[in-house]
């Protein structure tokens, strides 16, 4: 998932310091670090909580749901000052095309989400290290072979839900490859039209004081809790690509990548990236544009 932003272009108060009246923004280096530290924390909590209902089933759906959007507010208070707090690809790029995001930056942002992700990975399995054989012999699975999908869950996204729903072909059925696609566009749509009111100088009613993380956190929860037993709700390519990068170098080989249906690698790059730009759109030009205040440009 996840998949934030605090505010697009780094406004001076929030991201720069001054000296002698002149404004000082973050560094390249400084921000990248900022968006590897603050994907660690969201991915570290949001698929730390999926480990522990995979791994000992202590929390729930809906728990999981919250644990997320706890994560992606942890997240943003933390790296929303230097960086913006994207930590989600399919954001990163929408503001560049809507907000003026620097173009250069998109692809340094892109690979410090994917390191911040992977190395997340790498903690949790690390963390979990004396549950994995137990949980792989529980659920009646062999790591890499059909059927893992239902550990490596901790990890990536599949349709429907392996645990919740299953991996059989019946269980496919249930979500198509369309219905897979569209449920990724239609709620990465609705998180960057979040994420664009949230942070839209222009809109009274958005929140103040500070708050506007713990909004979109609350957004992440909301779209955890209804899409989770179709995709999983990635709605992030980073949440996705980066542990599915490092459930392949644990030994889940082709479950990874292309995955047990062939496409997930991919479908949870596009869905993100198309329903992301739909949002900026949405938003702009259906939301924005009738806001009392000063033009959209």
């Amino acid at each position: 998932m996840a998949i934030t932003d605090t505010d697009v272009i780094p406004r001076p108060d929030q991201t720069a310091s001054r000296t002698n009246d002149a404004v000082v923004l973050p560094s390249l280096i400084g921000q990248c670090f900022s968006e590897f530290i603050g994907t660690f924390i969201m991915m570290l909590i949001g698929d730390g909580a999926v480990a522990v209902a995979v791994l000992t089933g202590a929390l729930d759906g809906w728990a999981v749901a919250v644990m997320w959007g706890l994560a992606v507010t942890f997240a943003i208070y933390v790296a929303g000052a230097v960086s913006g707090a994207h930590f989600n690809a399919s954001v990163t790029i929408t503001m560049a095309i809507f907000r003026g995001f620097p173009k250069s930056r998109v692809l340094p942002f892109i690979a410090s989400q994917i390191a911040g992700a992977y190395a997340a990975s790498a903690c949790i399995y690390w963390l979990w290290r004396g549950f994995w054989s137990g949980a792989a012999e529980k659920l009646g699975v062999a790591v890499g072979q059909p059927g893992s999908q239902k550990l490596m869950m901790v990890f990536a996204c599949f349709y429907p839900n392996p645990g919740s729903i299953g991996v059989d072909s019946s269980a496919y059925a249930k979500v198509t490859t369309v219905d897979a696609l569209t449920t990724e566009i239609i709620l990465t749509m609705f998180l960057l039209v979040m994420i664009f009111a949230l942070t839209e100088e222009t809109n009274a009613g958005a929140p103040r004081s500070g708050m506007g993380p713990v909004f979109v956190g609350l957004t992440v929860t909301a779209i955890v809790g209804i899409g989770s037993p179709l995709t999983m709700d990635a709605v992030n390519p980073v949440r996705d690509f980066g542990p599915r990068l490092f459930a392949y170098t644990a030994g889940y080989d082709r479950i990874a990548f292309p995955g047990p249906r062939g496409n997930e690698w991919w479908l949870y790059i596009a869905g993100p990236i198309i329903g992301a730009v739909l949002g900026g759109l949405v938003y702009r030009y259906l939301v924005k544009r009738f806001l009392p205040g000063k033009p959209d440009a």
